[in-house]
């Protein structure tokens, strides 16, 4: 039997389940600078009433649970998905010619394009293009959004290009259950060190702070599942399996 102190680093990979419950393509997610395991008995416990001091008499366990607090360092359209129960869409860039803008339009006002990530915009006016930097300018092009510098009361529209995209929604999946595998090391001892937990059903972040003076990160916690599926395997059990080399 080995034993030495630990303190660990490692990759930790999410896969979805397949059919048979064993993991399916897992994804390394970038840098976590935490992953912790809470386990927990909810016990019932017992007082006696013949001392007269109402002693612990007894404690019937009760209910085993897991939970997982994960802590992810990068940003990713994949990873945030992921988190936000959401869906990955990529759309390559384009050409948008005579889209609307609303009008009237007071000197000062702003508005939004449809796309994003603009280039080469023309604004015109029945035929007369706009002067850019003495009837608009561009307040934003990642953004879309043009300000006006001059009153407009004719309807205008819009010309431009715009750059491919990735994507995501928010809360348009239903939550996946996943297979955590962390692929660790020992920085004690440099053994290698490898955790599995077979049905990790995590929830959306509680916090995601936008706009901070430090790195930001995607807070997640979840609920570790009993798998009957490898319970029936004596060497898996029903909620995760921790292994090193023999």
């Amino acid at each position: 039997m080995k034993k030495s102190l630990f303190s660990f680093q490692g990759k930790v990979w999410l896969a979805e389940r397949s059919s048979a419950a064993k993991p399916l393509k897992p994804i390394w997610y970038g840098n976590a600078s935490q992953l912790q395991i809470q386990m927990n008995v909810a016990n019932t416990d017992k007082t006696e009433s013949f001392s007269g001091n109402r002693l612990l008499y007894g404690q019937l366990a009760g209910a085993k649970t897991a939970n997982v607090s994960l802590t992810l360092d990068e940003w990713s359209i994949m990873g945030m998905a992921m988190a936000m129960y959401g869906l990955e869409i990529t759309a390559a860039g384009s050409t948008v010619t005579g889209e609307p803008l609303p009008t009237p339009l007071a000197a000062g006002d702003v508005v939004v394009l449809e796309h994003g990530f603009i280039d080469d915009l023309v604004i015109d006016n029945g035929g007369t293009p706009l002067v850019l930097d003495t009837d608009y300018r561009i307040e934003s092009p990642n953004a879309g959004l043009i300000e006006f510098l001059t009153p407009q009361a004719t309807p205008l529209e819009a010309d431009y290009e715009y750059a491919a995209t990735e994507s995501m929604t928010i809360f348009t999946q239903q939550p996946k259950e996943r297979w955590l595998l962390f692929d660790g090391i020992n920085t004690e001892n440099n053994e290698p060190v490898l955790i599995d937990l077979y049905r990790l059903k995590l929830n959306p972040p509680g916090d995601l702070n936008l706009i901070q003076d430090e790195y930001g990160n995607l807070p997640l916690t979840g609920a570790v599942l009993y798998d009957p599926v490898n319970a029936r395997e004596a060497n898996f059990g029903g909620f995760g399996r921790i292994r090193q080399k023999g």
